[in-house]
């Protein structure tokens, strides 16, 4: 985990796997791209990968761990997830060595 004071503390290197069982990476992706201003509350230097129709990798430093939570229980992202069937796994990274 890193330090930033410019952020307010701790920075949580984050690896989010997306499964979309009810759609496809295309259509999330659009989602995830309209959903940037809520991302940026807690989040910066999002990367997303796809790895094929129906499985995304989300790389994302998270400044507010909390903030995402929220964002992730807003009716906004309940819907869309219910709605592609979006299965969301996450990691937190850090360095090797």
């Amino acid at each position: 985990m890193l330090f930033n004071k410019n952020l307010g503390g701790r920075i949580m290197n984050t690896m989010i796997m997306i499964e979309i069982n009810n759609g496809t990476y295309d259509e999330w992706k659009k989602s995830f791209d309209e959903l940037a201003d809520i991302r940026d509350q807690f989040s910066r230097n999002a990367k997303v990968g796809k790895v094929d129709d129906h499985t995304a990798i989300v790389v994302v430093d998270v400044f507010d761990p909390a903030g995402m939570m929220a964002a992730f229980g807003s009716d906004e992202a309940k819907k869309i997830a219910e709605d592609m069937g979006v299965v969301r796994t996450p990691f937190k990274l850090q360095a090797m060595g």
